[in-house]
């Protein structure tokens, strides 16, 4: 053997050893970024039924924040109307002479 035959071995096998660990360096990077890839579409559909839930939640809490709101302005037209008919009762009552308290 001579010595280009030597150094072409050499380089063949230097070229095969670099190929190897490009490869090799280049699957790895492949499958941590698929292994990414997935965590975060995880991430995403745990973030997306949380919204959803979340916006469930603020619906709910809309509609009860209507219905006592509704209550709350029937209990108040109620009230005024106790009120006028406390008023005029009190008023017919002083015209009779004797007034009466709640207590």
């Amino acid at each position: 053997m001579d010595w280009f035959t030597a150094i072409s071995i050499v380089a063949i096998a230097a070229g095969v050893t670099i190929s190897l660990v490009v490869l090799v360096a280049v699957g790895s990077i492949r499958r941590s970024l698929n292994e990414a890839a997935a965590r975060q579409s995880q991430q995403i559909r745990k973030l997306t039924e949380t919204v959803a839930s979340l916006s469930a939640q603020h619906q709910a809490a809309q509609t009860r924040i209507q219905q006592l709101t509704d209550a709350n302005r029937k209990m108040s037209d109620e009230l005024t109307a106790l009120g006028e008919r406390l008023s005029d009762a009190d008023t017919v009552q002083r015209v009779a002479g004797t007034a009466r308290l709640l207590h």
